[in-house]
């Protein structure tokens, strides 16, 4: 006749307890995952707003300089944090096209001022170590042009003669900002 199965009732209920324990845990992992995913976008979206609030005033401070006619020796960052970099991955789906491309060109302006203020710093430093061997091109063409110079006398002529070479004092002025 037929053979009764003996039902171990604890072994099944164990192990559906397991499985409903591995379903229960995997859906709480996906909705964290989730839940994370919306926090990294909150985060990255704060720092995109304040990357922005901070680049205008840079843009501002610039503007006021440009106004005022006046010399910045300052080397600014425009974007600190370069978030739009890290993060512009996760608006592609968020924004429409024009959105995107109308952020994506801000920042690369901003990119490209920055870029600028670091050459226009770089130029001052550039200009002034080669001042400096020229003027010691100057002294060394001094010292075996006339090899009698000593002291003051020397110091004296190197420097009338380094006056010729560097009579404009004006620093470098680029074009406004535009």
């Amino acid at each position: 006749m037929f053979d009764l199965i003996e039902i171990n009732w604890v072994t099944v209920l164990l192990s559906q307890t397991a499985a409903l324990t591995t379903i229960v845990t995997a859906w709480v992992a996906y909705h964290l995952y989730e839940k994370s995913k919306d926090d990294i976008l909150q985060n990255a979206a704060r720092i995109l707003v304040l990357e922005i609030r901070e680049s205008e005033k840079v843009i501002e401070y610039f503007k006021e300089v440009s106004r005022q006619n006046v010399e910045c020796d300052d080397l600014i960052k425009v974007l600190p944090y370069k978030g739009w970099q890290k993060y512009s991955h996760l608006f592609i789906k968020k924004m429409n096209n024009d959105e995107y491309d109308q952020l994506n060109q801000y920042f690369k302006q901003c990119e490209v001022l920055e870029n600028y203020i670091e050459k226009n710093h770089n130029f001052f430093w550039i200009t002034t170590d080669e001042r400096a061997r020229q003027k010691e091109a100057i002294g060394a063409k001094l010292a075996y042009d006339e090899p009698t110079l000593k002291g003051d006398d020397f110091k004296t002529r190197v420097e009338d003669i380094c006056l010729r070479y560097f009579d404009n004092t004006s620093s470098y002025k680029p074009v406004g900002i535009k």
